[in-house]
């Protein structure tokens, strides 16, 4: 598969839209960041007609829906302009928020957390094809991985978008962040019930709700809101329960 750079590239497929974005995001990206997007769609497209990895496939639709939404964790962690974060997005998918994040900030570490075998294989493929640096994949189930000394409690900055509801994906996400770090969990709108019923997951997790983003504010057109939670103590080591567990029986309040 060749991929054309060209001029009559970038008018085919408008990219002002997602320029003018990620400039609402407070980022001014280059040119040729730009024209990886238009790759990386390429790729997904290519990879969609053989399996089903996201039914959103228009290019202005997956501007908005995936490549913006997944950019927006910059308001939530300025920090990714420094290019010094250890990320782990875990229940990557296809590759969201994880590939738009190392596209814009490619200096940060990624790694996408996937247990599905062909959204796995999938991702891998975009990373070769496309040269990326700084980002690899992990195939596992989080109960499972974060039991692993290489991952607990290792990451600057944990991501997690529509994975689960915020009592499970505390539970999922917080034992890989290190003390002093934040996950970042994407939601929809009305996030207030989830945080409410958070409570006790939190105070066993080690984990503390430091604000709330509104995304709408930059972008419009979203709905999305950041739940940023700051790992504040160590997640006991009985944490994460077995694979499903957390999902069967979340940590209500």
């Amino acid at each position: 598969m060749s991929f054309d750079f060209g001029p009559e590239r970038f008018e085919r497929r408008d990219l002002i839209v997602l320029e003018t974005g990620i400039g609402r995001l407070g980022v001014e990206p280059d040119k040729e960041a730009l024209f990886k997007f238009l790759t990386f769609h390429d790729l997904l497209l290519e990879a969609n007609s053989n399996i089903n990895l996201t039914k959103v496939i228009g290019w202005s639709d997956v501007v908005q829906r995936h490549y913006l939404d997944s950019l927006s964790v910059i308001l939530a962690a300025p920090s990714l302009h420094e290019g010094k974060d250890i990320i782990l997005d875990v229940g990557s998918g296809f590759g969201m928020p994880g590939f738009p994040l190392n596209l814009i900030f490619p200096g940060n570490n990624f790694f996408l957390l996937e247990s599905t075998k062909k959204k796995l294989t999938f991702m891998d493929s975009v990373i070769q094809r496309m040269s990326l640096s700084n980002i690899e994949t992990v195939l596992g189930r989080a109960e499972d991985l974060a039991k692993k000394e290489c991952h607990r409690e290792n990451y600057s900055l944990v991501v997690s978008r529509a994975v689960a509801t915020l009592p499970v994906l505390l539970e999922l996400t917080l034992p890989f962040c290190r003390i002093g770090g934040m996950v970042v969990a994407m939601k929809g709108g009305g996030v207030g019930l989830e945080i409410s019923r958070s409570t006790r997951a939190l105070k066993l997790l080690g984990g503390e709700i430091d604000k709330v983003v509104d995304v709408g504010e930059r972008l419009p057109c979203s709905e999305g809101q950041l739940v940023v939670i700051r790992k504040v103590s160590e997640t006991p080591l009985s944490f994460p329960r077995k694979a499903g567990i957390p999902k069967k029986r979340p940590l209500l309040n």
